[in-house]
């Protein structure tokens, strides 16, 4: 991913932080001009993502994508 537009920092199920940028799928993805969530790294402490990634905000943010555009082929 080229262009994030944000960056969240969200506690993962492990216990540590995981912090993903977003984006849009380019032109000719099946998601193609739809939310990208791409993993950036993961963190033992909020702090240590803060550090690395002082843009991002921490919470949780679904990409929300929906495939109802494709066809039954997919």
């Amino acid at each position: 991913m080229t262009n994030t537009t944000e960056q969240t920092i969200e506690q993962n199920q492990h216990g540590t932080f995981s912090v993903y940028g977003f984006g849009e799928w380019p032109q000719g993805s099946v998601l193609e001009g739809q939310t990208m969530k791409c993993f950036l790294g993961r963190y033992d402490t909020v702090e240590e993502a803060k550090s690395d990634h002082p843009e991002a905000e921490e919470g949780y943010r679904d990409a929300h994508n929906h495939f109802d555009h494709l066809s039954d082929e997919y």
